[in-house]
């Protein structure tokens, strides 16, 4: 790995990024993360001035940075610049320079659903046609105490009970990020088919999840549909894990999509 090109983009430092540029290196090699130089890039325009992060952005566009190479979980330089960035110059410096903005990650999570700001949303709904994720209820963020978690849990392990029985393989707190569970939920999947038992999907949150739903009562699940995680198969486990949800005494927050995760309301309303 080219350290020195790394660390030009990560500390944006213009200059240092440019000599580097001029010696042509290889600009599909990956940090030990799995991100590529125009992935750092883009994830930059969230942490340096914007006028940098837009000049390193075309700078290494213009020096041959391959715009649809992928991350380990199959999000693009435009993804991610959805994902992180602020404001709409980092994207359309990408869509300009011919980047697909109609991509969905890994997971089939959207671009459009998982854009940070608004205005981005928009912005790649209207090049996409994709609709704008529907707006979450508007529930007041209430710290869950420890009594009111553990009475919680037991309606979450009643309805994790019922959606195993529905073959949807449940985890509870499956590792700290959305990676760490969809790593640990595929090894379960596996391990269950060389014993002979085929689920329909998966459901889990994770410890990053839980802790947010500690501080605000929104417990997010994320979910996936067998055999290849298509749209359809996508649609039926969200389906049956909502509806199991709504036999419990909260509110469940969904807007019908396979690239929305639905959220619980750990509060009764």
């Amino acid at each position: 790995m080219n350290t020195i090109l790394f660390n030009a983009i990560q500390q944006g430092e213009l200059d240092a990024l440019q000599t580097e540029l001029a010696l042509k290196p290889d600009l599909t090699q990956k940090d030990a993360y799995g991100f590529a130089p125009l992935h750092r890039a883009a994830m930059a325009s969230n942490s340096l001035d914007e006028t940098t992060a837009l000049a390193m952005l075309d700078a290494l566009i213009k020096a041959g940075a391959p715009l649809e190479l992928i991350t380990k979980d199959g999000r693009t330089a435009l993804y991610l610049a959805a994902e992180f960035s602020s404001t709409l110059a980092p994207l359309q410096i990408l869509v300009n320079a011919g980047a697909n903005p109609n991509i969905s990650d890994g997971f089939g999570n959207h671009i459009v659903t998982n854009a940070m700001m608004e205005e981005v949303q928009v912005y790649l709904s209207h090049l996409t046609h994709q609709p704008l994720p529907i707006k979450p209820l508007e529930l007041d963020d209430i710290k869950l105490s420890a009594a009111a978690w553990k009475a919680a849990k037991v309606h979450l392990d009643a309805a994790f009970e019922q959606l195993s029985l529905a073959d949807i393989l449940v985890l509870h707190n499956a590792g700290t990020t959305q990676e760490d569970g969809f790593s640990d939920a595929n090894e379960a999947l596996l391990a269950a088919q060389s014993q002979g038992k085929i689920y329909r999907g998966f459901c889990f949150y994770t410890s990053q999840d839980l802790n947010r739903a500690k501080r605000t009562s929104k417990l997010s699940l994320a979910f996936w549909g067998a055999p290849d995680g298509n749209e359809q198969s996508m649609l039926d486990v969200a389906q049956t894990i909502v509806e199991q949800l709504k036999q419990t005494p909260f509110v469940v927050d969904w807007n019908g999509s396979a690239q929305q995760r639905p959220m619980v309301y750990l509060q009764p309303v």
